[in-house]
Order: C-alpha cells, then sequence, then structure tokens
C-alpha cells in the first residue's frame, strides 16, 4: 500500500505516489534552476510541463490506470532527458535521428506574409513556403479558391504560439536537447539580427517586393478594378433598397397617420393599439426604422465615393432622434401591455325555439349589412354598405351538450382583458356574437364581432348550444370548422364532398351518429 498524493500539472489534475512525485520534483527543480538565467526561462518551462502532462496522460489512458507510478515517472523524464545531457556535445548525425518526428499543422507567425498559413504548410510538408504562396496566388487567379481556402486555413488552423509549437511546426521531438538547442538557436540568431540587422533586413525586404512585384504585376491591376467595380455594384444596390424602404416607410406612416384612409387598418395587429395611442407608437416606430435606413445610405454613399458625407453634429443628430423614438416605443409599449393585465367573463342566455330536428347551419360572412347592424345593436358609424367584423380574431368554439329539461337554448360565454377588472367587464360586454332561427334551422355566426374602434383585447366567446334528449341535428359541413368534442366527417362515408350534411341525435352520453350504419371509428385527424 502506497500513499498517493494530487498534483496539478498545467491546470490538470494527476494522482501520484509519493517517491514518484519526489523524483518528478527534483526532475523540474533542476529543470528551473538550468533554465533561470534565460530570457524566456518561464516560457520553456511552462512548455516542458505541458508536455509531461501530455505524456502522463497518455501513459494513464493506455494502462487504463488513475496513478501516476515512479516508473512512469522515470521513463518519460528519461524520453524528455536530463539537464546533465547538455553538458556532451551530439554532432549533427545525432540530432538528425532526434529531429524526425510527427510535423503538427499550424501557422508560423514567424515567417508569414499575412496570417503565416503557407509557411505553415510548408512546414508540414517540409517544402519552402514561397512555393506554396505561389500556389495560393495561382489558385486564386485560376480558379478563385486560393482565397477562401486560405480564409477557411487561417480560421481553423491554431498559431504556433508557443516553443513546443514550433517544435512541432518542424517535426522536431519535444524534449529537453531540442529545448535548449531551440533556445541557443534563437539567441545566435538574435544577436545575429542585432550585429546585422541592416545586411539581413535588405535582402529580405527585396525578396518580398521581388515576390509581392511578380504576383502584383499579374493580378493587381485586374484585382483592383474589379474589385472597384464590385463594391460600387453593392453600394448602388444596398442605396437602392435602402431608398426603397425608406420610401415605402415614409408613405406608410402618412397612410396610417390619416393622410389616407387607414379604415382598412382595423385588423390585428394594429387594432391592438388605443386610438389615443396610434399617432405616438406609428412615428416611434417609424424612428426606429427610418433613422437606421439613413445611417446606412450614409454609410454606403462614403463607401461608395471614398469620401465624408456627414458631419459629427448630424450623426449625433439622428442618434438623439432614434433614441427618443425607442423611449417613445418603450413607453406606449408598456402601456399598450397593461392593458391586457386583468380578464373578466359575462355570459349570455338566449332560448331556442323547440323543434324535433334543428338544421344547424354557418354564416360565414365577414361583414354585416346596414340592416343587420342595426338589428344587432353594432355602431354602423357612418360607413357605406358594411361594418367588418374581427376577421380572424375570435373564432368562435361551439359545444354542444344536452339539456337538462326539455328547453334548447344557447349560452354565449365572453371574454376578453383590460387594465382591470372594470375595463375587462367592458371590453367583454362590447363584443357581440349573434344567431338566427328561422323555423328549425338556426344559422350561427363564425366570427365575433364589436364596433369598429373597438381595440382588440382578446376577445373570445365559447358557444354552447343545448337540446333535449333524443333531438336531432342536421349539420352542414362547414360547421365541422368551429363544432368541438365531435369530428362530422365521423357520420358520413369516406368518399363524401367536404359540404355534405350529417345527421346526429343526442343522446344521455351526448351527440351520437342517427344512422348507426354511417357510423365509424374517430378519425385520426
Amino acid at each position: 500500500m502506497n500513499k498517493t498524493i494530487i498534483i496539478n500539472i498545467n491546470g490538470i489534475v494527476f494522482h501520484i505516489e509519493e517517491d514518484a512525485y519526489e523524483i518528478l520534483r527534483s526532475y523540474m527543480t533542476e529543470v528551473k534552476r538550468h533554465f533561470a538565467y534565460s530570457s524566456d526561462n518561464e516560457e520553456i518551462v511552462q512548455d516542458i510541463e505541458n508536455r509531461l502532462a501530455e505524456m502522463f496522460t497518455e501513459r494513464l489512458t493506455e494502462q487504463s490506470k488513475q496513478v501516476i507510478v515512479q516508473q512512469d515517472v522515470v521513463d518519460i523524464t528519461a524520453r524528455m532527458g536530463n539537464v546533465n545531457d547538455f553538458d556532451v556535445e551530439f554532432d549533427d548525425e545525432h540530432f538528425g535521428g532526434m529531429r524526425t518526428a510527427h510535423r503538427s499543422l499550424f501557422r508560423d507567425p514567424e515567417d508569414r506574409m499575412i496570417g503565416g498559413v503557407c509557411s505553415g504548410l510548408g512546414h508540414y510538408f517540409d517544402i519552402e513556403a514561397k512555393w506554396v504562396r505561389l500556389i495560393a496566388v495561382l489558385a486564386t487567379i485560376l480558379w478563385g479558391t486560393g482565397l477562401i481556402v486560405y480564409l477557411i486555413l487561417w480560421m481553423v488552423t491554431p498559431r504556433a504560439k508557443t516553443r513546443a509549437d514550433r517544435m512541432a511546426m518542424k517535426g522536431e521531438p519535444i524534449n529537453l536537447q531540442n529545448f535548449k538547442r531551440n533556445l541557443d538557436e534563437e539567441i545566435d540568431a538574435l544577436q545575429q539580427n542585432l550585429n546585422q540587422a541592416g545586411s539581413q533586413l535588405k535582402p529580405g525586404l527585396n525578396a518580398t517586393e521581388d515576390f509581392l512585384r511578380e504576383a502584383g504585376d499579374r493580378t493587381g491591376t485586374f484585382l483592383t478594378r474589379v474589385l472597384g467595380i464590385m463594391f460600387k455594384i453593392v453600394g448602388a444596390f444596398v442605396i437602392f433598397v435602402c431608398c426603397s424602404l425608406l420610401f415605402s416607410c415614409l408613405l406608410g406612416l402618412l397612410f396610417i397617420m390619416g393622410f389616407f384612409d387607414g379604415h382598412e387598418l382595423d385588423t390585428f395587429p394594429f387594432n391592438i393599439i388605443n386610438p389615443e395611442y396610434q399617432s405616438a407608437i406609428y412615428f416611434s416606430a417609424a424612428i426606429l426604422i427610418i433613422i437606421p435606413l439613413i445611417a446606412l445610405i450614409l454609410f454606403a454613399l462614403r463607401v461608395l465615393f471614398n469620401r465624408k458625407i456627414t458631419g459629427k453634429t448630424t450623426s449625433f443628430a439622428l442618434l438623439i432622434i432614434w433614441i427618443t423614438g425607442l423611449g417613445m416605443a418603450v413607453f406606449y409599449g408598456a402601456k399598450l401591455g397593461s392593458e391586457f393585465k386583468s380578464e373578466a367573463r359575462y355570459e349570455q342566455q338566449s332560448l331556442v325555439k323547440p323543434f324535433p330536428t334543428y338544421h344547424i347551419k354557418l354564416n360565414k360572412q365577414r361583414f354585416f349589412s346596414k340592416d343587420d347592424s342595426l338589428n344587432y345593436n353594432v355602431t354602423f358609424n357612418g360607413r357605406q354598405g358594411k361594418v367588418k367584423i374581427a376577421n380572424d380574431i375570435g373564432e368562435i368554439q361551439l359545444y354542444v351538450e344536452r339539456s337538462d329539461d326539455s328547453t334548447a337554448f344557447i349560452i354565449k360565454d365572453f371574454s376578453a382583458r383590460g387594465r382591470d377588472f372594470e375595463s375587462a367587464l367592458r371590453n367583454a360586454q362590447k363584443s357581440g356574437y349573434e344567431f338566427i332561427q328561422a323555423d328549425s334551422i338556426i344559422t350561427l355566426d363564425k366570427y365575433l364581432h364589436f364596433p369598429p374602434k373597438q381595440a382588440y383585447r382578446d376577445q373570445e366567446v365559447k358557444v354552447t348550444l343545448k337540446v333535449p334528449l333524443n333531438t336531432r341535428l342536421i349539420f352542414d359541413g362547414e360547421m365541422n370548422s368551429i363544432i368541438r368534442d365531435i369530428n362530422l366527417r365521423d357520420c358520413l362515408p369516406e368518399d363524401s364532398e367536404w359540404e355534405t350534411p350529417s345527421t346526429w341525435i343526442m343522446t344521455t352520453t351526448g351527440l351520437k351518429c342517427a344512422d348507426e350504419s354511417m357510423a365509424r371509428k374517430p378519425s385520426e385527424d
């Protein structure tokens, strides 16, 4: 039984035996002492710790265990090498055997024209970076794919940030000897750059200039013209679209503010807005849309003509106007939201003349005539011919139930919302729903209606038709759109038309198909 402790190597937690920990601690102490006087000793030590964490993780995974033992530390530190090995002179042949390892793809930040992708590919495939750059330029000119591939690799390829990343990029084994050798090479290169900065910088600039001139002479003028034309086309298109939207917004604002006939907007969601709030809300909505369109047009003009169109004062004024519109929209939006705070319901009951059989039809009209408006006590408001119903808002839900006695009647359960209970009740009372009985024919309205100037406050109505036991009901096919609890097509042949009437009878358990031979299992629809 051995004592284990928990250690943290570069953010990774390991369980390690105590004697193995002592060996690892001594090893890292020697490494830190050796690199203590290097300018980037912290980076080197961190790279070594990263590599040790990777090797320990691989060892634990391969052997399917959870604790690092002494032999693991001995093997891994042997692979990394000891500080004492630095006193031994290694020749090129020895280093040549050590420098071959699996290469990893990184972007080289030390040898880059743009993002270091080409130089990283050069290291990965062991070719000079200039050939990779030439291939990228040719692929862009001939097929147009070089730039796209370059951008994709730039996004997905990691940058060689640490010395260990640079060693993996060049295929060098990550051990202490190579850390030391890389450090010495960097110091030598730095000294040479300081001593011969001018002589080394000039050839590099000349080589870069030659490469850029060679690629730029063939593509520079063409690409410049093409890009210039594309920018102008895109800028003109943006200006055209924004101007069209701006004109549409201004025209729509004039329309809904009352300069034109705006009664056609008495539908959802416009009918939610209180008449006293309409001007402010429409104006604030126009500001929130128009100001960004103007800003986008000005920006497109600036890009298109490469000149400043407006000054700071104009930009600041547009911002202030937009913030004002936003504040108005938030203020009146909150006031409208409070109009839906409370709910109220009330019920109306109307007797139906008794008949052994009723024929139930659906009035699909979305408008009332003037005479209907007078009969239903709906405000006509001087309009010619018709009063509009609340179209698709408040569609009826019809239920058919058995009455407790021999009377037949219709119950209308109205509901609505408002700022408080009293206002919600008033809104519900202003709602209207009618039916017409001509002998045994009952025609039900399909839609709830309310006065044209009445704001929508979630008005709804539930209609319940109660009939005595054994009453027969003939439903038109259109009634299937509003009736609940039953599917009228369950009492029809499968190949019947949608409008075909079906006959039902009221039983003690509810409506049943009158002709049992026609009855079929309820459809899944």
